[in-house]
């Protein structure tokens, strides 16, 4: 009979998680450097590397209002030919 079990595994989390499910699809060609930087992660580390990676990108975490694309495209009409 075993006495003092060492428990196994990861410990049981005290928070409540949010699962998020994403699928990228990438093209050879015009999305070579995203394909790079998957391709050279660990096995089981591309959550963590995304995670990182979008908030050094500074994805808008604040809840300010982000710019639409028709409003990026109308300010770089102003900046070209205004």
């Amino acid at each position: 009979m075993r006495k003092n079990r060492i428990p196994r595994g990861r410990p049981k989390l005290e928070c409540h998680v949010e699962r998020v499910r994403i699928t990228l699809s990438l093209r050879t060609g015009e999305d070579d450097d995203l394909l790079s930087f998957f391709t050279g992660l660990p096995n089981g580390r591309r959550a963590a590397a995304l995670k990182i990676a979008l908030r050094a990108g500074g994805v808008n975490l604040l809840g300010a209002p982000a710019t639409s694309d028709d409003d990026l495209g109308l300010t770089l009409q102003d900046l070209v030919f205004g």
